[in-house]
């Protein structure tokens, strides 16, 4: 039997080059979080960024999270209720550090573009981009556990 040790080398590095390469595009639409000190203080000083559509997630007594969209990109939701800028301080003032430090962030594109900012003690989000379209996953499975570390959820 005849064996050719350099084809099948070949063979598996072809389908390993192959997988990578699927899953780098399955991750490429997916942004991240950037923490950002300035952000955060934009929240605790209930400052909202100019033509931004603030978001939040939980109860509105109790959010768990806050999100503002920049305008650039299109973003809708049934698991994220529209701020009214009348209503923003009320809203922010209701962010309870329940299980630990408030973070503020900027929600980046993968492209490396700011698609929004974001308040919440969770730090692990899903936030994925379908050209300008935003999906921001709802952080409700983290906070209902009571950590951030990760997802199971709808958005």
């Amino acid at each position: 039997m005849n064996h050719h040790p350099n084809r099948l080398l070949w063979h598996q590095a072809l389908l390993t080059a192959f997988i990578l390469a699927s899953l780098a595009g399955c991750l490429a639409n997916y942004g991240r979080l950037q923490l950002d000190s300035a952000v955060e203080q934009a929240f605790r000083n209930n400052e909202m960024l100019d033509n931004y559509q603030y978001y939040y997630s939980g109860r509105e007594n109790k959010p768990s999270a806050i999100i503002g969209i920049d305008p650039a990109f299109q973003f809708s939701s049934k698991y994220w209720t529209a701020v009214e800028p009348s209503q923003f301080e009320i809203i922010v003032g209701r962010m309870y550090p329940d299980y630990g430090y408030l973070y503020g962030a900027y929600m980046m594109a993968p492209d490396g573009r700011k698609a929004g900012v974001w308040y919440s003690w969770v730090k692990t989000y899903t936030i994925k981009f379908e050209g300008d379209r935003i999906i921001v996953f709802s952080p409700e499975p983290f906070a209902d556990a009571g950590n951030g570390d990760f997802y199971n959820g709808g958005y």
